[in-house]
């Protein structure tokens, strides 16, 4: 699919599903993706006073863990695609006054060379057209010696819980969220993202690729979810 094309289209699909975007994450992941939020937080080791960056920062959840690991002389900049996304995020936010929420594309950031201490993006990599790319955004952003930490849905190596994985998000996933928005395509569409997002150890060979060093991979909840971790060379 064409970027254009694609962007328009994750724009339409998020603002159907936006109003219930975490009580359907709640339901469709049994609960656990608060989990594995709080593990790609913790993973980031933050320190008070940093500068950090959430791609795809959605309604706003990780965004919000995030500010409170930087306290108010820190900065946080959400960024993400959907407008509608954005203002949830900006009425679930607004006792963060060191929180910014933008507009923009992970495949091309606002941002200056450098500027970050860490940047996490959370369920961004299988929306966006060009994975290795987005990361090396992110490389461009940060500051040497800074941190990036990438959460994103995956598919169990097991064959037997592929199956049943497949099987769920394929005939469950679209059935739940048309129940909550009266429209399945997105949750259709979830499941195709799923599918065909690279393995892990590809995606771990795209940090390699871009010049990122201390790579590390956690597989959560039986490899349904990953998270990569990854530092740029310097102090």
């Amino acid at each position: 699919m064409r970027p254009r094309r694609k962007e328009r289209r994750l724009k339409l699909f998020f603002r159907t599903i936006a109003p219930n975007y975490e009580r359907v994450n709640t339901l469709v992941s049994f609960g656990l993706h608060h989990h594995w939020r709080n593990f790609a937080v913790q993973k980031a080791d933050l320190q008070p006073g940093q500068r950090v960056l959430d791609v795809c920062c959605g309604t706003g959840v990780i965004t919000k863990e995030l500010a409170k690991k930087v306290g108010p002389r820190g900065k946080v900049i959400g960024l993400d695609l959907s407008p509608a996304m954005l203002k949830i995020a900006a009425e679930n936010l607004q006792d963060f006054p060191w929180i910014e929420l933008v507009e923009g594309n992970a495949l091309d950031l606002p941002f200056a060379k450098d500027e970050f201490d860490r940047a996490v993006i959370g369920y961004g990599l299988r929306n966006v057209t060009d994975p290795r790319q987005a990361l090396a955004e992110l490389y461009r952003v940060i500051k040497p010696g800074g941190k990036v930490v990438a959460l994103e849905l995956a598919k169990p190596q097991t064959p037997s819980l592929k199956r049943l994985h497949q099987f769920y998000t394929a005939a469950c996933l679209p059935l739940i969220g048309y129940l909550f928005t009266g429209d399945k395509e997105p949750y259709l569409y979830l499941h195709r993202s799923i599918q065909n997002y690279p393995a892990p150890e590809t995606v771990t060979k795209f940090f390699k690729e871009i010049g990122f060093t201390d790579i590390d991979c956690t597989a959560l909840s039986w490899g349904v979810v990953t998270v990569h971790t990854a530092k740029k060379p310097g102090p």
